[in-house]
């Protein structure tokens, strides 16, 4: 039987991991965390659900201490279904240092839950535990179903920067493994590809014949160009699949690696695929990729430039994390672009794009400031992160103060507010206190706005 530590909300232990293609930054970089998840069998009612987070140490901010340097991530990750949370995790993600010449490392956590069927919504809010107004949030769609008892299943694949021996106590410990994950799915030229995923049912039939394991990776266009197949025994009624690719001989761009089980007639049982990414500044750009015929690229983007293309992927700086950032920068050409869009909005909650659009069209025409776009600006994120404020209490021209505004939200986080001041007389709006949870605090912000 398969077997581990199936708690909910556990908080745990920070693990650092390379991530090859990296080079040291100045800490002050955008701060933003990678999220991913993976679904394994539950008990009888539930599916078990693993939360990965990762965030490189570079990103955050750095305090003396009595032994050299502390920073840390605190991590809030609520799973809302229709309009209320059903499960939530709090955890801090700790990093002490003695050189602050930083190497390139992730630290690394994850959250585990059980999960009833359904459809959830997965938010996660980070930020700098150091500099609070430093902070990311993701939001993902989470479908919950559970497999099968009849027949044989594939779990979800989880990509892994190692995968060793455990011991039992780390938190990263499951059927006698050590699997450190990857939540960014992005591997360098010097790394390789890890992957875990567990099979079950397999003695549900009466074949007791081996089976087989076919993994394969696939690039943009869907061409095969890796494949490996491993005969297994049908020795018991579940199983780990564990295993590794070198994709040293990859060039940078998107694949998926796809595992499927076949019987001893060669038909597919069951399979499981997941995308993932390779940096090879080397050998540069996968050259499927940058030739991808344009009629492939599907709905809105088909008949967009390459300007507006650049645009959207812009406006969606709020929505993408630092590796898509990297990976739309290292596209060239028009095709590419489209197809990296369409995959971009395609693992994001349905709608999410028009709704998300709209926002920024809002925030463009409102809170525009000379030369800024409406969308760059403190009042313009929060309003396309958050919404149009359920109230706003305007104070444009009082005596012994700036311009200031207060926006508020009720329905977030029981109520909170955000207050903005126009401090240089030529300037915009800029934010100097808020009471929510994730975003810069200051109980003294009135000193901003008073002029004398």
């Amino acid at each position: 039987m398969l077997s581990w530590k199936r708690d909910f909300a556990s908080v745990l232990l920070v693990c650092c991991t390379s991530i090859a293609f990296s080079q040291p930054s100045p800490p002050q970089e955008s701060f933003r965390i990678a999220v991913d998840f993976a679904r394994f069998r539950g008990d009888d009612s539930n599916v078990y659900v693993e939360v990965y987070y990762s965030i490189p140490q570079r990103m955050l901010t750095y305090l003396p201490d009595s032994v050299g340097y502390k920073a840390g991530v605190e991590l809030l990750m609520t799973v809302h279904r229709k309009d209320s949370i059903f499960a939530a995790d709090r955890l801090l993600m700790p990093h002490r240092t003695t050189d602050l010449r930083l190497s390139a490392m992730n630290l690394v956590s994850l959250s585990n839950m059980l999960l009833p069927e359904g459809e959830y919504t997965l938010k996660v809010v980070a930020k700098d535990v150091n500099k609070p107004d430093r902070r990311d949030s993701t939001l993902q769609r989470l479908s919950i179903k559970l497999p099968p008892t009849t027949h044989i299943v594939l779990s979800d694949i989880e990509f892994s920067s190692k995968i060793r021996k455990g011991e039992r106590g780390s938190p990263f410990y499951k059927n006698t493994l050590e699997v450190i994950p990857n939540a960014e799915g992005v591997y360098g030229n010097e790394q390789s590809c890890f992957y875990y995923a567990e099979l079950y049912n397999v003695l549900e039939s009466q074949d007791r014949s081996d089976y087989l394991l076919r993994a394969s990776i696939h690039n943009a266009v869907g061409k095969e160009i890796i494949s490996r197949e491993r005969p297994r025994k049908r020795s018991a009624e579940s199983a780990v699949l564990v295993d590794q690719f070198d994709v040293s001989s990859l060039r940078t761009g998107t694949y998926t690696l796809v595992l499927a089980i076949l019987d001893s007639a060669q038909r597919v049982l069951t399979s499981s695929a997941k995308k993932f990414y390779v940096y090879n500044e080397a050998l540069g750009m996968d050259s499927s990729l940058l030739s991808l015929d344009p009629a492939l690229a599907r709905g809105v983007f088909v008949s967009m430039t390459e300007e507006e293309l650049d645009r959207e992927f812009q406006w969606a700086r709020w929505e993408s994390s630092d590796a898509e950032k990297s990976q739309y920068n290292a596209l060239q050409g028009v095709a590419a672009k489209r197809t990296f869009l369409n995959e971009f909005w395609g693992k994001r909650p349905l709608g999410l794009r028009e709704h998300y659009l709209q926002r920024v069209s809002v925030a463009n025409r409102q809170f525009k400031m000379m030369a800024t776009d409406g969308y760059k600006t403190d009042r313009g994120r929060v309003y396309i992160v958050f919404g149009p404020p359920d109230d706003i209490e305007r104070h444009p021209s009082e005596a012994g103060t700036r311009p200031f505004e207060i926006w508020s939200y009720h329905s977030i986080q029981g109520g909170v507010i955000f207050v903005f001041v126009r401090k240089q007389e030529t300037g915009d709006y800029e934010l100097v206190h808020s009471t929510h949870r994730n975003e810069l605090h200051d109980e003294n912000w009135m000193r901003y706005a008073q002029t004398n």
